[in-house]
């Protein structure tokens, strides 16, 4: 379905968000806690805020959860609240590119620390697009292949290879919306034929 919605004169307004939150909830509708990290303002722990609490820095999106009852901490995402192996299901959407590539590794490896056995792992975030940086707060895009990387036995690691526990059983692209004009036209996914923006990766932790 194409999305024609616009909410300034010459663009659109895209609810892929809301859509790729319903099909990353879906991974984890058996757990009976998720972990939302950096979870802004609990677009995503509206999914089901009896069961999804969130971990977010800044104090004003932890202001707006709370008044919307939402379970949500101040907290880092470098060092989590949690013991070893105790969260069913991490979600993490739109965090890893405002860090450096140290600090990413420092979050793979608490989602590795937390996570418990047979744990989902979903991790959503943005390529290099036209207007990536045009957020000061972009540090860098990061591809799926390094927190594969990172997270599976594959080949030699310049940092600390973190584990080999993790199993890749879902991979989504995001791509560009396509433009006619001065309209943009979107579906769930984009338009494959054009650039990716974007991606969904879905792992699980063995047991």
């Amino acid at each position: 379905m194409l999305n024609f919605l616009k909410s300034k004169p010459g663009e659109c307004e895209f609810r892929q968000k809301c859509e790729w939150d319903k099909i990353a909830f879906s991974f984890m509708k058996e757990c009976d806690l998720i972990l939302d990290v950096g979870c802004g303002e609990g677009r995503f722990i509206s999914q089901d805020p009896s069961r999804i609490v969130g971990i977010e820095q800044n104090d004003k999106s932890i202001q707006r959860c709370k008044q919307r009852d939402f379970d949500v901490t101040s907290g880092d995402a470098r060092s989590l609240p949690y013991e070893e192996k105790s969260v069913p299901a991490i979600h993490c959407s739109h965090l890893i590119e405002h860090f450096a590539p140290v600090d990413v590794h420092k979050i793979l490896s608490e989602f590795n620390r937390v996570l418990a056995p047979d744990g989902i792992l979903v991790i959503r975030s943005p390529l290099l697009w036209d207007g990536f940086y045009s957020d000061l707060t972009h540090i860098r895009p990061y591809n799926p292949d390094v927190i594969i990387h990172y997270l599976t036995p594959l080949v030699q690691c310049t940092l600390e290879h973190i584990s080999d526990d993790f199993k890749v059983i879902y991979l989504k692209w995001r791509y560009a919306p396509l433009r006619v004009g001065s309209i943009y036209l979107s579906n769930r996914w984009g338009f494959p034929w054009l650039k990716k923006n974007g991606y969904m990766l879905v792992m699980r932790k063995s047991s």
